[in-house]
Formats: structure tokens, C-alpha cells, sequence
């Protein structure tokens, strides 16, 4: 990227990206206590609710690779700004549309501008690690897993607490849009061209990356969207307490996360991918395996633990190959990756309808040993 305003301050892009982060975190992480309520308000079937989650994947999908471009031209301060009170204006239609219809619009809309924010934070990440000559992405990604953890524990709390869900998410645009004022000082507001193309092709290892990552986000979505209704279904929990097991996955991850910056730098980026992959497949076959509420929920902290540090190396790799432009390499493999977003609700709803949502985990798991399978090609 090349500056065209006022020098930056390192330490303050630094606490701006980690808040950017937190914000996409907690924003993303809101929805999945109102899926289960989503689902009972419209009355819908597994399979209808795969369908209408299809349209959140869709809506990041196709914001992706136009985000990239988005912040090549006019840099990352504005369009995440953008995206973020774009999600903030979301919110409170999805705790109150109750048609599969209505509701697969506004989570279109919705997914488009959290795609943004992810592949614009993580552009921002990118290019601060860079002039900070030092590995600080794991940390980065540790605040949008505490921001999960914000945005899931604070919404099922408020439910509990008997706050009707349109009041739970007004309380989240409000602590957001204060979140946002703080950091938008802070991020970097340059850009790389005035004149970058609105596709680009993937090639060589970005390929790789993003089919890489492509598996995680299936094992992370398959988190976000269906562990509350697995967990209500296997009538563990009721409706207000089926955040809990998100929220489980999310503590973990975020403990993953805040070590993964010095496990790298201990041990190699091979070494932490490799046994992080085998952990999250052992925390889906002890998901999949075991209907007691205790055990389930170490499975799903062992699957956080084990998705928190492969999706910032694979980002991390992407910043640092040189056959692509780095803003575009990220907006690629997210992309690519998102896609997972994009066919996995579908993927696991279809597989439930027709047999059961157990079936859809195993399947899942099954999918994420192509994770350990590949750590080879991941370069020390």
C-alpha cells in the first residue's frame, strides 16, 4: 500500500485493529442465540432453515472479493466503516421478520456486510503485521473470538434475563457504534490503487489457502449455525440457554488464539497447524459421539481450541506470498473460504432433513480430516 494522507501512529492502528476485530467478532457472533428463536418464530423445518441461512453465505460470498477491490481504492478505514453500520441496521430486522422469505433478504444483506468487515479487518491485519515486523495475527483474530464470545454470552444473557430479543440487539448496535467511533481514527485510510480490477483469477498456493480454509469455515459455521439447534434438539437445553454451546466453542478459540502468536514463534507454523487440526476433528467425533450435556460442550471447546490458529496462519501465508497483491490474496481465500459459509448451512440442513442432524456433524467431521491431511503444504 502506498500512504496519500497524514502519517499513521503504529501502536494506535494496532489497538484499532484489534477493536475492528472485537467488532466483527461480536457483530457475527450476535446472531447465533437467535437462530434457535429465528427457527421457532418462523416455524421452519431443518431444511427451511438451512435454506434461509443459505442466503447469509450468499449475501459474504459475493461481498468478498468486491470488498477487496473496495479497500485497494478507497482503503480500509471507510469501507469497514461502511459495512459495519450497514450490520448494525440488520440487526433489528432479524429478531422480527417471520417469513423464510423476508428473513433470507435481510440475512443477505446482512452476511454481504459481514463479509466485508471480516475480509477488511483482515486486509488491515495484514498490513499491520507487516510494520510491525513481527507475528501479531493470531492476536488479532483472538479479539474477534472475544468478540464471539461478547456477542453470543451477551445476547443469551440478556435473553435469560427475559429482554425480548429486539431490545437485546439494540443494546449491541449501541455498544458497537461507540466501539466503532473509538477505532476509526486509528485504521489505516490509504490505499493500494486507484485503479485495481474487480477480479481477480486465485493462483498457485492462494488456491491452496483458500481451499484450506474453505474446510475451517464448514467446521466454524457448522458452530455458529447449528450447534444451538443440535443442542435444543437433543433436548440438553431449552431455546434461551442454546447459545451456550457457540459460546463454549467461541472461549476456547479465543484461549487458542491469545497463545498463537507465541506457539508459532515456538514451534513453526507446520507443528501448531497440524495438531490444531487433529483437535478440532477429535472435538467433532466427541460431539458427534456422546448426548450428555458436559461432554458435548468439551467437545465443542476442544473443536475451538483447534480451529483458532489455522485460519490466521492460512491468512498469515496469504499476506506473505508474493504471486498475488497481498489485499487481493486475502479477499481470494476469504472468499474461497466463505464459500464453506455459503454451502454449509444448506449442506448440513439438507443432510439433516433427509436423515439427522448427528448425521450432518459426522459428515462434517469426516470433512475436516482433509485439514491434518494438508498440514504438510503448509511451509514452516
Amino acid at each position: 500500500m502506498v500512504a496519500n494522507d497524514t502519517p499513521y501512529s503504529l501502536p494506535r492502528a494496532i489497538v484499532s485493529t484489534r477493536i475492528a476485530f472485537f467488532i466483527a467478532g461480536l457483530s457475527l457472533a450476535t446472531w447465533a442465540p437467535l437462530i434457535p428463536l429465528a427457527k421457532l418464530r418462523m416455524m421452519a423445518d431443518n431444511g427451511t432453515m438451512g435454506m434461509v441461512m443459505l442466503a447469509f453465505g450468499m449475501g459474504s460470498l459475493l461481498m468478498m472479493p468486491l470488498s477487496g477491490v473496495l479497500a485497494s481504492r478507497y482503503g480500509c478505514r471507510v469501507v469497514f466503516s461502511v459495512a459495519t453500520l450497514i450490520v448494525l441496521l440488520l440487526l433489528p430486522a432479524l429478531v422480527t421478520l417471520d417469513t423464510p422469505v423476508m428473513l433470507a433478504l435481510a440475512l443477505f444483506v446482512f452476511g454481504a456486510g459481514i463479509g466485508a468487515m471480516d475480509v477488511v479487518a483482515n486486509i488491515h491485519a495484514v498490513e499491520v503485521e507487516k510494520l510491525a515486523a513481527r507475528p501479531i495475527m493470531s492476536g488479532f483474530h483472538a479479539l474477534f473470538s472475544i468478540g464471539g464470545v461478547a456477542g453470543s454470552g451477551v445476547v443469551s444473557l440478556l435473553l435469560i434475563d427475559n429482554l425480548t430479543p429486539l431490545v437485546a440487539v439494540n443494546i449491541v448496535m449501541l455498544l458497537v457504534l461507540g466501539l466503532l467511533i473509538l477505532a476509526f481514527g486509528g485504521l489505516l485510510s490509504y490505499s493500494e490503487s486507484d485503479d485495481a480490477p474487480f477480479f481477480v483469477i486465485p493462483r498457485g498456493v492462494v488456491i491452496l489457502l483458500g481451499a484450506l480454509c474453505f474446510v475451517a469455515y464448514i467446521m466454524e459455521g457448522s458452530m455458529l449455525d447449528w450447534s444451538g439447534i443440535l443442542l435444543t434438539n437433543r433436548r440438553l437445553v431449552t431455546t434461551n440457554f442454546a447459545g451456550t454451546g457457540y459460546t463454549t466453542f467461541a472461549i476456547a478459540m479465543t484461549l487458542g488464539r491469545l497463545f498463537g502468536d507465541r506457539l508459532v514463534k515456538s514451534f513453526g507454523r507446520f507443528a501448531v497447524f497440524l495438531v490444531s487440526s487433529l483437535i478440532a476433528s477429535a472435538g467433532l467425533i466427541v460431539v458427534v459421539s456422546w448426548e450428555d450435556i458436559a461432554t458435548m460442550m468439551a467437545g465443542f471447546f476442544l473443536v475451538g481450541a483447534g480451529l483458532s490458529n489455522i485460519v490466521p496462519i492460512l491468512f498469515s501465508a496469504a499476506g506473505r506470498q508474493r504471486i498475488m497483491p497481498s489485499t487481493m490474496a486475502v479477499a481470494a481465500i476469504s472468499s474461497i473460504g466463505y464459500s464453506g459459509i455459503l454451502l454449509g448451512p444448506a449442506f448440513i440442513g439438507g443432510i439433516a432433513h433427509l436423515s439427522s442432524l448427528t448425521v450432518a456433524f459426522i459428515v462434517v467431521g469426516i470433512l475436516s480430516l482433509s485439514l491434518p491431511l494438508s498440514s504438510v503444504l503448509i511451509r514452516h
